[in-house]
């Protein structure tokens, strides 16, 4: 198999430091120092998660400068000065977290990252299976080392790992998905893309997933990528309930009128639906209470086709929803396909 140039990572991304109480104790003048240490590093994790690396530091800086500092709060900063651009001071603080507290895999982890990011592999991989120690039974480990290990270039190990971390997710397409991105980064679009089929065959939705991720920007050139993309395998469940209406409107991807009324007669009928539509060539894809395909049929009309598990409603339900819904596309189209005078 040909490989092509490794690519640098695009960004730096490291997860999350997991804090020990879920949720902050309520602040009070009883409060215990430890409560008050929890609630300031759960805080400082939101700010993090909420894009607020600036304010993190600042919350954290007083436990990262008691004697002795918090280990945890060092973890904390390391990942909100990174996030703030200061990766150096970023690294300090994570050496010095490691140094107080050896045991925190998430540091280990986070330091794998920061290697990483640099194309330094073999301290990536020191700082990962010392995070396997720590915890072996972990489900990423595998995940993590097989990510590192093809970047590196060392394709039958990294393949080990991930045939590994995929058996022990048995029929998780984000476990494939996760496998096909790594593959993708490393330039192996052949893996790339024999996982990618694989995580769409379990669902769907990885394909509209796939269609914006910016890792498969080289894949997305050759024609299997494409074919993968416009190719609508699915195959309601046994029993399902099927509907299917045909209207004088095309399909059409760039013109949008069909989609549109479909749309707002799912709107209108008050059928929840994700926001996030898939749209091909010929079809187009909307998920929720029903899956709704509308598709460009042969005679080059437009064709609405809805299905639903038949344990989601009773047929009653069914009959109802469906022909509200028709009827609600009808009336949207109706002052589009009436003939121009």
């Amino acid at each position: 198999m040909t490989r092509r140039p490794q690519r640098a990572l695009p960004a730096l991304l490291l997860a999350a430091v997991a804090v020990a109480s879920a949720a902050a104790p309520p602040r009070s003048s009883s409060a215990t120092p430890a409560q008050t240490t929890s609630a300031a590093l759960a805080r400082a994790q939101e700010l993090i998660d909420a894009g607020r690396p600036e304010e993190a530091t600042a919350l954290l800086r007083p436990l990262c400068e008691a004697r002795p500092p918090d280990a945890q709060a060092l973890l904390l900063r390391s990942t909100a000065l990174i996030m703030a651009g200061d990766v150096e001071a970023g690294r300090r603080d994570l050496d010095h977290a490691l140094e107080l507290d050896p045991d925190l895999r998430q540091g280990w982890l986070n330091r794998a990252a920061v290697e990483l990011a640099d194309q330094r592999y073999d301290p990536a991989l020191a700082a990962l299976r010392r995070a396997q120690e720590l915890d072996p039974a972990a489900a990423d480990n595998d995940l993590n080392l097989g990510a590192v290990l093809v970047l590196a270039g060392d394709l039958p190990s990294a393949s080990q790992h991930f045939g590994r971390y995929v058996a022990a997710n048995p029929g998780s397409a984000e476990a494939l998905y996760l496998v096909a991105t790594n593959y993708g980064l490393a330039g192996y679009h052949a893996l790339a893309l024999e996982h990618l089929r694989q995580a769409v065959a379990l669902d769907e939705r990885m394909r509209l997933r796939a269609r914006t991720d910016a890792i498969f920007s080289e894949l997305a050139a050759t024609g299997a990528f494409a074919a993968l993309l416009e190719t609508d395998a699915y195959a309601p469940p046994p029993g399902a309930y099927r509907a299917r209406r045909a209207y004088p409107v095309p399909y059409d991807a760039e013109d949008g009128r069909l989609l549109g009324a479909v749309i707002d007669g799912l709107r209108t009928a008050g059928i929840p639906f994700d926001p996030l539509v898939e749209v091909a060539s010929s079809w187009a894809l909307l998920w929720g209470e029903l899956r709704v395909k509308v598709a460009r049929a042969g005679d080059g009309s437009g064709v609405v086709e809805v299905t639903a598990p038949a344990e989601r409603m009773t047929p009653a339900q069914w009959q109802e929803r469906t022909e509200e819904l028709f009827r609600a596309i009808s009336i949207r189209l109706a002052p589009l396909s009436r003939p121009s005078s």
